[in-house]
């Protein structure tokens, strides 16, 4: 009974100064403790000043200077001078005005159908049919007509279709026309000039050159045997020459040209005969 006593006596001040305190400090005891303890057990807390780091200087790196290599001088090959080809006139008109025929022929009527199919086609595009491709106007054949002037004529302007016309349709022309020459050598040389300035104005096709050269030969020879020319311009004797020099058969030219000298033929190149001469000397002496 007096335990029962003292604990109730106990709550009854707590009570007490419970109801006290809040009247006098405004606040409970409870608070009032808690307060009390925080102050005697957390310290107040002094930020120290921050100090800045300086800041750290790297040092600079050193650039190490790599040693340049000399610049190697690249020698170039010195290149060799290019000799340009000597030529004779080749103009478009250098026959216009020759008579190659010297009596009146006859021409076959058969000619047209003797050609492939390929140079029929051909053939009436330049002689036959109105078109861009019939260079000449004087130059027309007529199928199944009289073409005397034509064959007369043709090969006075061949020279105008040396960048169209095939190797095949040149043949059939200058073999049509030697035929109608009748063995005359005076004209069978006129035919041939004209059928070689034709091939060889296409000579980097192999063919057209090794035909220049098939037909500057026979020219050749009608010229040592039945004309026995001496002392006048011969084409053939100058082409075949230059082809035989381009081909690499120096001394037949070199012959070919002994030959024109004892003949005292001319030629219309800037150096002439000697020049010729002195340049295969020279390239045999090189080849032997």
């Amino acid at each position: 009974m007096l335990i029962l006593k003292l604990v109730l006596i106990l709550i009854w001040t707590l009570v007490g100064a419970f109801l006290f305190s809040k009247l006098i400090f405004g606040k409970d005891a409870a608070e009032w403790l808690v307060e009390q303890w925080k102050a005697l057990t957390v310290k107040k807390v002094v930020a120290k000043p921050v100090v800045k780091a300086k800041p750290v200087v790297q040092p600079k790196p050193v650039e190490v200077v790599k040693p340049q290599p000399k610049p190697v001088a690249v020698v170039k090959p010195t290149p060799k001078p290019v000799v340009k080809e000597e030529k004779e006139e080749e103009e478009e008109d250098a026959m216009a005005n020759v008579q190659i025929f010297k009596k009146k022929i006859k021409a076959r009527a058969t000619f047209y159908e003797s050609l492939t199919d390929a140079q029929k086609a051909e053939f009436r595009s330049y002689f036959v049919d109105e078109g861009k491709d019939k260079l000449v106007k004087e130059l027309t054949y007529t199928l199944k007509g009289n073409n005397d002037a034509f064959f007369e004529r043709v090969f006075n302007y061949i020279f105008a279709f040396r960048k169209v016309i095939s190797l095949g349709l040149l043949t059939k022309l200058t073999e049509e026309l030697l035929s109608l020459s009748e063995g005359d050598a005076d004209v069978q040389t006129i035919l041939f000039e004209a059928a070689i300035r034709v091939a060889y104005a296409r000579r980097k096709a192999v063919q057209f050159l090794d035909q220049a050269e098939v037909w500057s030969k026979e020219d050749v020879t009608l010229h040592q045997t039945k004309l026995n020319t001496k002392g006048k311009i011969v084409y053939s004797f100058t082409r075949l020459a230059i082809i035989l020099e381009k081909k690499g058969q120096f001394k037949e030219a070199l012959a070919l040209v002994e030959e024109s000298k004892s003949r005292n033929l001319k030629e219309k190149t800037k150096t002439g005969l000697e020049g010729r001469k002195a340049r295969l000397l020279k390239k045999l002496a090189k080849k032997a």
